[in-house]
């Protein structure tokens, strides 16, 4: 059962784009400064930062564009 439940945990860990939190802080942006530039919601950049929402294609496209790298960079 505790397996279970960590394989699950684990598995939502690579959701998301883990690459974010690193991109957003190189630009030396909040969670916040980085929503209202791309008009997210806060909760919906944090979720997509650790795992806990699957990006759509809009928010890669999104996101990549504000933080000038390419969508490649985002998601690997």
């Amino acid at each position: 059962m505790k397996a279970q439940a960590t394989q699950r945990k684990a598995q939502s860990r690579r959701r998301g784009l883990p690459n974010l939190r690193l991109w957003r802080q190189r630009r030396g942006l909040s969670i916040g400064q980085l929503a209202d530039m791309t008009g997210l919601r806060r909760t919906t950049i944090a979720h997509l930062e650790d795992g806990r929402e699957e990006p759509q294609p809009y928010h890669v496209r999104l996101l990549a564009r504000v933080l000038e790298i390419s969508q490649l960079e985002l998601v690997s």
